[in-house]
């Protein structure tokens, strides 16, 4: 789950600015999206005992020339529970299923709604953890393709040069920005930009990032459109904020129309969704 605070630290101006990024930019001639889902049920029960099955998916789709394929893809099925609690007769007809098990250990208390929540967490951490081995496949042997990641950029370990990842964030769970830096990223017109802060959690190492409004916000929300971009910590993604941009203005195109959150979901993302929940099928 996100933290709910970050902090900010200016790059480019020393208070957040609105920068004008001009019309949509053109597009790379070959660029790849990333996305994952993550599914989860209670199948049973042990007594109080929940057993909960999950499954969590990832995959990257590649456009080239305006076609999109899939590029990679990686799912996990599996069961989860307290597994210290189960009696040895217990786990082994469990284990019979055929699935993994996975331990989401014991809470200070034991109740099923706690258990159940350890249990969520744990699934999210699994797509956390495919999405981040996609990310450092796709950099380690197609380096020069750009990469758009939905969410935030995972933490990755010894691969390499990273300079054409771009995370694409469009929920607003943890905040980095308060008083007059705030104000300036929540109201930031149509296609503009703020200045790019470094932005770190408890979680994350440190990247750059910076909002962008995709769509106009006047009589609707003040997130309608709202997107936060992150990029590696490098000065290269400070001079290309604005060239990304444009770019990311461009991908507003075909709508993700009739999702909910079309505003700030771009199509390739949706279309990563769709295969994704596809192969997952009546389960989803």
């Amino acid at each position: 789950m996100s933290e709910p605070f970050g902090s900010a630290d200016p790059v480019e101006s020393r208070l957040v600015e609105a920068i004008p990024v001009g019309d949509p930019g053109a597009v790379p001639a070959s660029v790849a999206f990333l996305d994952g889902i993550q599914r989860y049920a209670v199948e049973g029960r042990l007594g109080l005992q929940p057993i909960i099955r999950g499954h969590a998916a990832a995959a990257t789709v590649l456009r080239v020339d305006g076609e999109l394929d899939v590029l990679d893809h990686a799912s996990d099925e599996f069961l989860v529970t307290a597994v210290q609690r189960l009696s040895d007769s217990q786990r082994a007809a469990l284990e019979e299923v055929g699935l993994p098990m996975l331990d989401a250990g014991v809470a200070d208390r034991e109740h099923p709604m706690l258990d159940v929540r350890r249990a969520a967490l744990l699934v999210e951490r699994r797509r956390a953890r495919l999405e981040a081995a996609l990310v450092g496949r796709h950099v380690r042997q197609r380096d020069d393709t750009w990469l758009v990641v939905d969410g935030s950029l995972p933490r990755l370990e010894n691969t390499g040069p990273r300079g054409r990842l771009v995370g694409l964030i469009k929920s607003h769970e943890t905040q980095f920005l308060d008083g007059s830096d705030l104000r300036v990223a929540l109201t930031l017109p149509e296609a503009h930009r703020t200045s790019v802060f470094r932005r770190s959690t408890p979680t994350h190492e440190d990247v750059y990032s910076w909002y962008l409004r995709l769509w106009p916000w006047e009589e609707q929300d003040l997130l309608h459109g709202l997107v936060r971009v992150e990029r590696p910590a490098v000065d290269e993604s400070v001079a290309t904020a604005t060239q990304v941009s444009r770019w990311l203005l461009a991908e507003r195109t075909p709508l993700s129309a009739p999702d909910s959150r079309w505003d700030r979901l771009v199509y390739p993302i949706q279309q990563v969704e769709a295969f994704l929940r596809a192969q997952l099928g009546s389960w989803w």
